[in-house]
């Protein structure tokens, strides 16, 4: 069933609406707490990720079976990135959560769209430096880095990883922009390609029924690219990438993020979403006002997973 038949839902490329896929895998975990055989598959995984997803630590479910998916050597890279700015303790967690559609907010192209969130929240208005650290306490919540430039380089790093695979020109990770330094000592070396997942026997059925409807050629297939976040929107991954390119120039003096951002800063972003996209941030929506509450907010769901007011809720007070 197609994304694109639910109204207000970015089509994904899986084929199926998100909505549904996480409907899926709650009602699929449901089925498999009720049967509560034991074996141990989710002891490794009792932590959620960083952006509110849950974890399978409820107790131990089902007859614990055996997936095995092969990556390239710079998708074992991205994917142990992943996992490092994440809190799942195991690729194998990590890869079970976002397979059945349990956990749609682990990628780091996923936690790319707090710069939409952000933007979002102080388009048109003069940035100084508390809200810029607020971006700060983002960056560290979602992804364990509290260097808005950083992040900026992590995120610009999966992003073109993004970009380069889906025009299949993605060779190795000498073609993306290097790892913060921090993030690879997290993930150490020596990545296998050949990652085994266990899940219950409810689990990989589940996982195997995601991938027939996909539209991808397989399993294996399928779980990489939700893995990565290959599977977002095209379009939406550009115009987040518009979005860091614009905050690096602010990092760099070329803009006024450095000190503060004002109206003629947030105008260049406007100027250049136009120019790129033909829509304009400021510009009139269908309801006569500014749309940055569709270009934006629709950026901001489809990547967080959540509507912008449920992912704000789920920040803690002390951000």
């Amino acid at each position: 069933m197609p994304g694109r038949l639910m109204a207000g839902v970015v089509d994904s490329g899986t084929g199926l609406a998100h909505r549904w896929l996480r409907q899926r895998g709650l009602f699929a975990e449901l089925r498999a707490l009720e049967r509560n055989d034991l074996t141990g598959e989710d002891t490794e995984d009792s932590t959620g990720d960083a952006a509110g997803g849950s974890a399978g630590g409820t107790g131990k479910i089902g007859r614990s079976e055996v997936l095995s998916i092969r990556l390239s050597r710079v998708q074992a890279v991205l994917l142990a990135e992943a996992v490092a700015c994440s809190r799942y303790r195991s690729r194998s967690a990590y890869l079970r959560a976002g397979a059945t559609g349990r956990d749609r907010r682990a990628p780091i192209l996923a936690k790319a769209g707090v710069l939409f969130f952000w933007a979002r929240a102080h388009f048109g208005e003069n940035i100084g430096p508390e809200e810029q650290e607020n971006l700060k306490r983002l960056g560290r919540f979602l992804l364990g880095i509290g260097d808005v430039g950083k992040m900026l380089a992590l995120i610009q790093r999966h992003l073109r990883a993004a970009r380069l695979a889906a025009s299949g020109r993605l060779g190795g990770a000498e073609s993306l922009p290097p790892a913060p330094e921090r993030v690879q000592q997290r993930v150490g070396s020596g990545l296998s390609t050949e990652v085994s997942i266990r899940a219950c026997r409810e689990r990989k059925r589940l996982i195997r029924e995601n991938a027939r409807y996909s539209a991808y050629s397989g399993m294996s297939s399928f779980v990489r690219h939700v893995a990565l976040g290959w599977d977002r929107n095209g379009e939406i991954l550009a115009r987040c990438a518009a979005i860091a390119e614009w905050m690096k120039g602010c990092l760099k003096g070329q803009v006024g993020l450095e000190g503060q951002v004002g109206p003629e800063d947030w105008k260049q972003l406007d100027g250049e979403t136009h120019r790129r996209f033909g829509v304009y941030l400021s510009g009139p929506g269908a309801s006569g006002r500014v749309d940055v509450e569709g270009a934006l907010r629709r950026g901001a769901r489809h990547l967080l997973g959540a509507a912008p007011e449920t992912f704000a809720s789920r920040v803690p007070a002390e951000l």
